[in-house]
């Protein structure tokens, strides 16, 4: 099985990524394989209808596109500014069709230099899924405290919570072995109702 994680912060070197490299050294644990897609390295334009058209300056979405399809979990990390998850990962979900994620478990993660964390995640939920038909996981993480949580060589330092992400991304791993026939049987089935109501 493959995975993708989406680091959704646009700072360079972020706690976001950091994040991201503690939860792939994780997921090689559960999955053959796993990718990270640093959003501010990709520097992706936002979305306009070129990229219907494949328009040049959406060459470089095809194998994002083609890695995501690929996959058979997601996870998608932001952090929280202002309360909210960063444009660049609205941006990432906007472009993201039932091509690439419907009827796959996607990990939400919301990262927080302080106690907080909760909005990104409510606001994922509420919206990042809506035509791409990717099946959030009922649970969730937040790295609160990022800075005193993992260390720069991405390790948790926190015991309890890294037994809760060991086990989150097994379930992550259930769910991806659990509906992988649920993609494959209805891909093709739901393009008459790719987008939600």
């Amino acid at each position: 099985m493959n995975i993708t994680i989406v680091s959704g912060s646009q700072r360079t070197n972020s706690q976001s990524l950091n994040v991201a490299r503690y939860l792939e050294s994780l997921s090689l644990e559960l999955f053959d394989k796993a990718n990270i897609l640093d959003l501010h390295q990709l520097n992706l334009p936002f979305w306009n209808e070129g990229v219907w058209q494949q328009t040049e300056e959406w060459l470089q979405w095809a194998p994002i596109a083609e890695m995501l399809k690929q996959s058979d979990a997601v996870v998608l990390i932001t952090p929280e500014w202002h309360g909210m998850a960063t444009p660049a990962l609205k941006n990432f979900l906007l472009l993201t069709t039932d091509e690439e994620l419907a009827h796959k478990p996607v990990l939400l993660v919301s990262v927080s230099a302080s106690v907080n964390g909760v909005y990104p995640i409510s606001e994922l939920r509420m919206t990042g899924n809506k035509n791409n038909h990717a099946c959030f996981l009922p649970d969730h993480l937040i790295f609160r405290n990022v800075e005193e949580l993992l260390t720069a060589e991405h390790q948790c330092t926190d015991q309890i919570m890294h037994q809760r992400n060991q086990y989150t991304m097994a379930l992550l791993a259930s769910y991806a072995q659990a509906l992988a026939p649920v993609y494959r049987d209805m891909i093709s089935a739901g393009k008459a109702f790719r987008y939600g109501m």
